[in-house]
């Protein structure tokens, strides 16, 4: 990757997280995690907001590297729907006009009196343009399809133990050592919230990390969660109460590191979106294990395969 640019501007801006009930079906060992790709999308508004001019739709050296742990909360801001979580947008901006955003919390310990800044996601809005073209669905479908299959029930029962709100892999998951395919429904949601999606609906970004992390447990026994990525670009925001299909294609995967290209179509095979360079990791130390009926047989947790360059 490359390395950031020298800071010639800082700014830290104030963010009201209100925690709608669906983000709480997000979890991790039974506590609700805020998702990735809603941290995404909150520093995207905030620094389109702060400065108008910045290219949000190609997000380049994204990292995630400690979860944002959400609960009910209840302040005088609070409605009976909604509850509101405090945390920061640092903004950076380079010498080259290059943005990194950064979504942190501050914590003050009440015997020590020390003030703790945590990093939670960090981002580059890099104002270039990309080139990217779409990858051909029909290269690898056949193959992909002809592989394992997983119903949605099991994958969520199993595999993937979120609650309802992010069940939206709704037909067959198929996945072969040649990748994975997800059809992915995206939840309708208010006017409100669409109003605050400029990167499109989080949902079916979220539901093709599912189906990757689906694809470590069979193919690695590892199971894997979303640390960052090379590049997102968004070229069409996804719709919500709209259905996609998601394509996943390992590209280097080691016990340690799962890297896999993501690509988003719509139905009729439109081209959306496309996240090269997507990391997946074991973030529970070896808690979390795959159930024996999805390991492929014969695969361990200690090879190493260099799958495409």
């Amino acid at each position: 990757m490359e390395s950031l640019p020298k800071i010639t501007n800082k700014i830290r801006l104030p963010l009201e997280i209100e925690i709608y009930p669906y983000l709480l079906d997000h979890r991790f060992e039974g506590k609700a995690v805020l998702p990735a790709v809603e941290a995404m999308q909150l520093l995207a508004v905030s620094t389109q907001k702060h400065l108008p001019d910045t290219n949000i739709r190609f997000i380049e050296n994204a990292k995630f590297d400690k979860f944002f742990y959400i609960e009910p909360y209840t302040t005088q801001d609070t409605t009976p729907d909604t509850n509101i979580v405090e945390a920061f947008n640092e903004i950076e901006v380079g010498e080259n006009g290059g943005i990194t955003a950064k979504l942190i919390t501050k914590t003050r310990s009440k015997k020590a009196g020390i003030t703790r800044v945590k990093e939670h996601a960090v981002m580059q809005f890099s104002g270039g343009k990309s080139d990217i073209k779409p990858f051909s669905l029909d290269t690898v479908s056949g193959q992909i399809k002809r592989g394992f299959n997983i119903p949605p029930d099991r994958l969520y029962n199993d595999l993937v133990p979120f609650g309802p709100a992010y069940h939206n892999i709704r037909d067959t998951l198929f996945v072969s050592e040649k990748g994975a395919i997800a059809r992915i429904q995206a939840p309708k949601q208010s006017t409100t919230n669409n109003l605050k999606m400029p990167l499109g609906s989080p949902f079916p970004l979220d539901a093709a990390f599912h189906a990757a992390c689906a694809w470590g447990q069979r193919y690695m026994a590892v199971v894997g969660f979303p640390v960052g990525f090379d590049k997102r670009i968004v070229i069409q925001p996804t719709v919500p109460g709209n259905s996609y299909i998601s394509l996943i294609l390992p590209v280097k995967v080691t016990t340690g590191l799962l890297v896999f290209d993501i690509w988003l179509y719509d139905i009729n095979g439109v081209f959306f979106e496309a996240v090269p360079g997507v990391q997946m990791r074991d973030v529970s130390a070896g808690r979390m294990k795959p159930p024996q009926w999805v390991i492929k047989k014969g695969v361990n947790r200690s090879r190493n395969v260099e799958i495409r360059k």
